[in-house]
């Protein structure tokens, strides 16, 4: 088992980790364990890239027009939260191990965006498994719970939710 460091409440704690695998290989719930994270990113989130999003999908002030946005709550262009989202679920994917037949999202149980994202914010995000659940009517399904936290260049939240999905397992 490989372990890293990661300081929790003022301590250093070992968290499992996954062993590397290879880019062909696929993994079941059964290879994960409560307390492993993974990360990605960082991804740059520009202007262009903020107003192309919200004119097709939130066209707020806002999120599209840097002048009219200084006269709004945020005073300057951000970021819509759904493109938060959207990036967030890019780099989830990207920090996931790659599960047989995929894993498929079932609900998000909490979610919040606790600060704007503004253009030149480089965005990385962190995933933390918190429970399994196995399913007596699809035993080859289980059910995982995360928290998955994207944070700014600066390490502060800028969204954060937990999330069920359904994974993979071995069937004996």
């Amino acid at each position: 088992m490989i372990f890293s460091r990661l300081i929790h409440k003022g301590k250093q704690t070992p968290v499992p980790q996954i062993k590397p695998i290879k880019n062909n290989e696929f993994l079941y719930l059964e290879d994960l364990q409560i307390g492993q994270r993974f990360c990605a990113g960082p991804v740059l989130v520009t202007a262009e890239d903020i107003i192309a999003f919200a004119k097709q999908f939130d066209p707020q002030d806002f999120h599209i027009d840097p002048i009219k946005a200084r006269d709004t709550a945020f005073g300057e262009l951000v970021a819509s939260g759904w493109h938060t989202g959207s990036l967030t679920m890019r780099l989830i994917e990207e920090a996931t191990p790659k599960m047989k037949g995929g894993m498929i999202g079932r609900s998000i149980e909490k979610m919040g965006w606790p600060r704007p994202v503004r253009p030149g914010d480089r965005l990385s995000v962190e995933v933390e498994i918190l429970e399994f659940r196995a399913l007596d009517s699809r035993p080859e399904r289980g059910t995982m719970r995360t928290k998955n936290t994207t944070f700014n260049q600066h390490r502060e939240p800028v969204l954060e939710m937990e999330a069920v999905a359904f994974v993979p397992r071995r069937l004996k």
